[in-house]
C-alpha cells in the first residue's frame, strides 16, 4: 500500500511541476517579442522624441526612424552628423530606442618622433 501511495505522490508532484514549467514558458513568451535589436548609422535628424539615422553597412542607404522616450539612455553628444549605435525594441507600428550611443573617432595614441 505504501508503494502505491509513494507512486501516486511522485506522479502528482511530477504533474504539478510540469504544469508550473508550462506556465513559466507561457509567461516568458511575451517578453521574447521585446528582443532588443541594434542599428548603426549617421544621425540625420534628432529632437527630444525622434531620431532618424542613415544606416551604415550592410544596409547602407536606408533611413531608420526611432521613437525616443524620457527613459531612453543617451551617451555622448547626440547631434546631426554623429555616428551612433542604437539599441531598440520593435513595436507593432514603431521602433523604440532604449540606448543611443555616440561613437567617438578613435584617435591613435600619441607617438613621439624617433631620433
Amino acid at each position: 500500500m505504501s508503494t502505491v501511495r509513494t507512486s501516486i505522490l511522485a506522479v502528482g508532484t511530477f504533474l504539478s511541476l510540469s504544469a508550473m514549467a508550462v506556465a513559466a514558458v507561457a509567461t516568458a513568451a511575451p517578453n521574447a517579442a521585446l528582443a532588443t535589436h541594434t542599428a548603426r548609422g549617421a544621425v540625420k535628424f534628432v529632437d527630444s522624441s525622434t531620431l532618424v539615422i542613415h544606416q551604415m553597412s550592410p544596409y547602407s542607404g536606408h533611413n531608420m526612424t526611432f521613437t525616443m522616450r524620457p527613459s531612453t539612455e543617451r551617451e555622448g553628444d547626440l547631434k546631426v552628423g554623429s555616428t551612433v549605435v542604437v539599441r531598440y525594441e520593435d513595436k507593432p507600428d514603431h521602433r523604440v530606442a532604449t540606448l543611443v550611443e555616440v561613437e567617438h573617432a578613435k584617435v591613435p595614441p600619441h607617438t613621439s618622433p624617433s631620433h
